[in-house]
């Protein structure tokens, strides 16, 4: 097979995500100045990707700037943020959308350099300072549950611990929004924001570097996972499904592809998930047409949601778009 540069990235990815889950066995090296695993996608951007530890975060670094998207749990934002410091100075941070495992870490970025979110996710962060103190009072086990043999990691939730109680709500709220068309620069680089309207959620960003054809989905993508639907942010199938459609029009055959969760693709991952959700609103209209009813149809599954992970949260995705299409 011919090695392109988008094959070598997804067959290094695998690897990577591999070794998430045994990193003793394999014996994966660390780069020094790295605390976490970061898998290196192109010149001028890496990942973490591994399902354990929330949304998969990426670095955009050059010319002395870096650019974190997104900031796991509250555990993992120091790690985060000292990750992107060593990777290329002045930080700054985006959230792709306003759900925990996206946005639990911020703390450890607002105040220090710019930080970002769509308008619609700011209230919605504000309003979850509760579970970010509960997440910060349990980083130690976390810790210990996911990275026992990171030493860093283990000494920063301590600190994460131990500050718990005097988190307030302003430490997590990005202090700048974004929406479709604006640019963030990093170094010499331009970073595309993209905002298709309500998918996900009411306040999804995609991000896209033109130059090095990669794109961070965020949550619109879940790769070999049922997606998570969540009525309570303004999730829409058919929403959904046009998000994907204009991401798709932001790609060709070569774009490295890094999804909200799951290993990185091409795009065939956006063209999977938009399947998914065509298929889940035909499958949820037919049992409507019949007069099944919500609670029955919930306990339904069909061949296209064979064989993926989080498979406790089928139904959630069944009963919503069986909301989604009574209303209508």
């Amino acid at each position: 097979m011919h090695l392109t540069r988008r094959n070598f990235v997804l067959s290094t990815s695998a690897l990577a995500l591999g070794a998430c889950f045994c990193p003793v066995a394999l014996g994966k090296p660390r780069r020094l100045d790295e605390i976490l695993d970061w898998n290196p996608l192109t010149e001028h951007t890496k990942a973490v990707i591994n399902i354990a530890l929330g949304g998969n975060t990426m670095i955009i670094a050059n010319g002395g700037e870096s650019l974190m998207i997104d900031a796991k749990f509250p555990y993992l934002g120091p790690v985060l943020y000292e990750d992107a410091a060593s990777a290329g100075g002045s930080v700054s941070l985006v959230n792709t959308h306003h759900h925990g495992d996206h946005t639990g870490g911020n703390n450890a970025f607002v105040g220090k350099g710019k930080t970002f979110a769509h308008e619609n996710a700011i209230e919605k962060i504000r309003n979850q300072i509760g579970n970010y103190r509960s997440g910060a009072e349990a980083s130690v086990g976390q810790a210990v549950q996911n990275l026992k043999n990171n030493p860093r990691v283990l000494e920063l939730s301590q600190q994460v611990a131990e500050n718990a109680g005097q988190l307030s709500a302003d430490d997590f709220v990005p202090e700048s929004t974004l929406d479709q068309g604006d640019t963030i620069p990093v170094g010499d680089l331009i970073v595309d924001i993209h905002h298709f309207g309500a998918g996900h959620t009411d306040n999804d960003l995609v991000i896209h570097l033109k130059n090095e054809n990669i794109l961070h989905t965020g949550d619109l993508v879940f790769n070999g996972t049922h997606p998570f639907y969540d009525p309570s942010a303004g999730v829409t199938a058919k929403g959904w499904i046009n998000s994907l459609n204009k991401m798709l029009e932001l790609c060709d055959d070569d774009t490295i592809v890094v999804p909200g969760h799951g290993p990185v693709s091409g795009k065939d991952i956006i063209e999977n998930m938009r399947s998914y959700h065509e298929q889940l609103i035909d499958n949820v209209q037919a049992e409507i047409d019949k007069g099944t009813s919500k609670e029955d149809t919930q306990q339904m599954s069909w061949p296209f949601m064979d064989g993926l992970q989080f498979e406790q949260i089928k139904g959630r995705a069944v009963g919503a778009v069986y909301d989604e299409l009574s209303a209508e």
